[in-house]
């Protein structure tokens, strides 16, 4: 532990002061997404509905991606963050104020804008804030700090719902009651602005020698230059595009590579992952003060767990870390959706979100390095996206299949889909060397 002080140590005070944000912002933001389902079905809604929602947030993020994209280029890094912190606030404001049909999902939409600017935004920030020797302990870090924070955040929520309802003199997992805890979420959320203004965003970031992994070009010479073949017949075309996008497209496999396994999670976390609350109390019995504690444990031991990754993907290399840990969590998975006593299921539970998610923020890290620096945002969208896309659809089938079947058949679909990711990650990055 004392190392890993140390290295945060060497972070820079701008890298700091992003993380003191994302402190805050997460803590505000885990009462939301520990609530969301719970509040949605307290206000009287169906699980038809809740789909719709989740929907509706992927698909306004798909739909504005390329917008929002070519935004953060005008924009700016933390102009681009500050405007996501403001969307986030908005929706969950809206929410609260106004729990009506149509608001709840502009709600969504507004939350659904506001998650893909953070996406675009947070990693390409974080190579600016950090060089070669602190990047992954920034990424790590930042990791950390949102998830086990995430984990504070969920464990607080109970107790803030327990004041609130005394306070309301109505019922815990009332309408009113989360619709209270929603509009303090929401004063939380704009309370991680102020770091943001403090940071001085640097023009471009420290760049690193490039791997021999298949690297995109730095983008000097003609864009034509190296260009496959089958892709030479439209170069009017591609002349039109931003230069960002011409240069992920310099290299369309490794692309292409990079965002297959994130796309095969998506679908398996879309069908399950959103809905473990509403698992645990419906198999489990558990209230909303257990909830919290369970997901704030969850959380923290994963925020932990993560800081564990720099070290693993130094013996391992990131991709490899990735593939392993990600194949650890498979299994487990299984025996969380076949326990019948809730202790299996809190420790399968557990170990799964540990294994599983300690090396996202290394996968991360990789992408960034293997991507010019200029088309950063363009990459970590598109990872995003892939990592949503499974939303637009999935939350659908996962209500239709609750409602008709119960979450077996969920836990084995998930199984099989993050089972696949790690099979296409082993055999696209496997070779990989530390």
């Amino acid at each position: 532990m004392h190392h890993v002080i140390e290295r945060w140590r060497a972070l820079k005070t701008d890298a700091r002061r992003y993380l003191l944000h994302l402190a805050i912002l997460t803590l505000s933001l885990s009462v939301v997404g520990l609530y969301y389902n719970l509040a949605v079905l307290a206000l009287g809604y169906s699980r038809g509905f809740l789909g719709i929602l989740q929907t509706v947030t992927q698909a306004v993020a798909a739909l504005l991606s390329l917008p929002l994209w070519l935004g953060v280029q005008r924009l700016g890094l933390r102009a681009a963050i500050i405007t996501s912190v403001a969307l986030y606030a908005a929706g969950i404001l809206l929410f609260a104020a106004f729990p009506q049909a149509a608001l709840l999902i502009c709600s969504a939409a507004l939350m659904g804008m506001a998650s893909v600017l953070m996406q675009v935004t947070a990693a390409p920030l974080m190579m600016r804030l950090s060089n070669d020797a602190t990047r992954d302990d920034l990424f790590s870090a930042s990791a950390a700090v949102a998830v086990g924070l995430s984990g504070i955040g969920n464990l607080g929520a109970g107790f803030i719902a327990d004041t609130l309802s005394h306070v309301l003199g109505a019922p815990a997992d009332s309408g009113a009651t989360y619709r209270a805890v929603f509009a303090i979420a929401g004063i939380g959320v704009l309370a991680s602005l102020p770091p943001l203004f403090l940071i001085r965003e640097p023009e471009r970031a420290p760049e690193s020698p490039l791997p021999e992994s298949g690297a995109m070009p730095s983008g000097t010479g003609s864009f034509f230059d190296g260009l496959p073949s089958w892709l030479s017949v439209a170069q009017p075309w591609f002349r039109r595009l931003p230069t960002p996008l011409r240069a992920l497209l310099r290299k369309p496999a490794l692309v292409a590579k990079l965002l297959l396994p994130p796309f095969l999670i998506s679908w398996g976390a879309a069908l399950l992952i959103p809905y473990l609350n509403l698992y645990f109390r419906e198999r489990f019995g558990l209230d909303n003060r257990a909830l919290g504690v369970l997901f704030a444990g969850f959380d923290v031991a994963t925020g932990l767990a993560s800081l564990t990754g720099p070290a693993l993907a130094a013996r391992l290399g990131k991709m490899r870390t990735v593939a392993v840990t990600r194949a650890i969590g498979v299994p487990l998975l299984l025996i969380l959706g076949a326990a019948s006593d809730l202790w299996l299921a809190i420790a399968a539970a557990l170990a799964r979100v540990m294994a599983s998610n300690m090396a996202s923020p290394l996968y991360d890290a990789y992408a960034m390095e293997q991507t010019e620096e200029s088309a950063r945002p363009f990459m970590i969208g598109l990872l995003g996206a892939a990592y949503s896309i499974g939303f637009l659809i999935a939350p659908l089938i996962s209500t239709f299949v609750q409602e008709r079947y119960g979450f077996g058949p969920l836990f084995v679909a998930t199984a099989i889909l993050y089972a696949l990711s790690v099979a296409v990650t082993w055999w696209f990055f496997g070779k990989e060397r530390p």
